[in-house]
């Protein structure tokens, strides 16, 4: 039979359906376009809108936690933790929030979206979400937080105003509110209005640290209800606070000395 005996009786909607039909005719193994079975075209996500990237607002340099660390431990102790497990159990979560005692701040340079997807996953359900807010830090915190513990909408700037600061990177609104007005009920609003004492006065961030430690996570608790309590039930890095409290532990409780030798 001719081609267009063939075209002749069968009913196709267009001259370009045909075509295709007879592309199958030719070649069975691939199904003609239209037919059932054939997978619909996969087309590539559109690239992410670039988002703008605002410079981080002014405010004091952040203190030097290292340097720092004496005046915690005298804070933590005026104020009431003298226990060995629960120093250590600060001094340990201390250690992992600054980044073993070096940022006051909490770092919001981050370089893999898929890293941002899996750490602020409610805010960035998807990895594609995330790709606009690489290298982006002051709109990643205020993506990343926005909504959350008494902060405002994206646009708000709550997420960055109110990141992690201080020892234990204290992070929201809700949250330098209940620690400002714990520490200094005659002005409750103190760090919420001015955020940047939690990391650049040390003897503040002490003071709302230890503050926080013994109202909010509590003493006496083990190093999982610690770190569920600092992290937000998030339990990140568990095994590495546990692993930093033992250590702090050991450092605290020494072998004392025998009667009538002196120490070495």
């Amino acid at each position: 039979m001719k081609l267009r005996e063939l075209l002749s009786e069968l009913d196709f909607p267009s001259i370009g359906q045909a075509i295709d039909n007879f592309k199958f005719f030719a070649n069975p193994k691939q199904p003609a376009s239209g037919q059932a079975g054939i997978p619909a075209p996969v087309s590539k996500p559109a690239n992410p809108t670039p988002v703008a990237k605002p410079a981080a607002p002014a405010e004091p340099a952040p203190f030097d936690p290292a340097t720092s660390k004496n005046i915690l431990i005298n804070v933590a102790k005026k104020m009431g933790i003298v226990a060995v497990n629960d120093l250590a159990q600060l001094l340990g979560n201390v250690q992992i929030e600054t980044g073993n005692w070096v940022a006051a701040t909490e770092n919001f340079m981050y370089t893999d979206p898929d890293r941002i997807h899996r750490v602020f996953t409610t805010n960035f359900p998807t990895v594609q979400s995330a790709v606009p807010y690489v290298g982006n830090q002051v709109a990643l915190a205020n993506k990343a937080y926005a909504g959350k513990n008494g902060n405002g909408d994206e646009a708000s700037g709550d997420g960055w105003r109110y990141r992690g600061r201080g020892f234990l990177h204290i992070t929201g609104k809700a949250n330098y509110a209940k620690v400002g007005a714990g520490v200094h009920p005659e002005n409750p609003n103190i760090y919420v209005t001015n955020p940047e004492l939690l990391s650049s006065n040390p003897v503040e961030s002490a003071k709302a640290s230890v503050w926080y430690f013994t109202h909010v996570v509590g003493k006496g608790k083990s190093a999982k209800q610690v770190a569920q309590a600092v992290t937000g039930n998030t339990v990140m890095k568990q095994k590495e606070r546990g692993q930093a409290a033992d250590a702090v532990r050991q450092q605290l409780v020494k072998t004392p000395p025998k009667k009538g030798r002196k120490p070495a």
